[in-house]
């Protein structure tokens, strides 16, 4: 009976540990969000856009985008421009490049099915200069107007 409650005892101190592990690890996540793209393209002109308050202009931030695409993709990276608009509608734009495959054609990133995941780092230890509400709006890069084969992008953005 001693050793069963110790078990039990212990089972139940195990699940409070991982409970709170995913919690604090949650905690540090600001924005994770996953928006699908336009099927069945991506055309340049449709931008996904994130929209994110910022009350915490002290905190270091990592800025990390991800990517959704099948194995049909037909290149070995992607480039897109990300434009930030903030509180004061200024307006910031970078161009990004995301290696999706080794030189050898191999994927890179997670695979489900017919799908590959894959993140990059964007920024990483930026404070956001000013509270309010900031927009992230990204839109592909690539030498055709409508991208096929990508599904979607997300952005996730925690504390550093």
């Amino acid at each position: 009976m001693k050793n069963r409650i110790k078990r039990l005892s212990a089972s139940l101190t195990a699940g409070m540990l991982l409970c709170l592990a995913a919690v604090s690890c949650q905690r540090g996540t600001v924005i994770n969000k996953t928006i699908d793209t336009p099927q069945p393209v991506w055309a340049y002109h449709e931008p996904v856009c994130f929209e994110l308050m910022v009350e915490d202009t002290l905190t270091p931030y990592d800025v990390t985008f991800s990517l959704r695409h099948t194995r049909d993709f037909a290149w070995m990276n992607a480039f897109f421009l990300v434009n930030t608009i903030f509180p004061d509608m200024n307006t910031a734009v970078d161009t990004l490049e995301c290696v999706l495959a080794t030189a050898d054609g191999r994927w890179l990133g997670s695979k489900f099915g017919k799908y590959r995941d894959i993140g990059f780092l964007y920024k990483q230890h930026i404070r956001f200069p000013m509270p309010g509400q900031y927009r992230f709006e990204v839109r592909h890069a690539m030498r055709d107007d409508s991208l096929k084969n990508i599904s979607s992008v997300g952005l996730k953005i925690s504390r550093s």
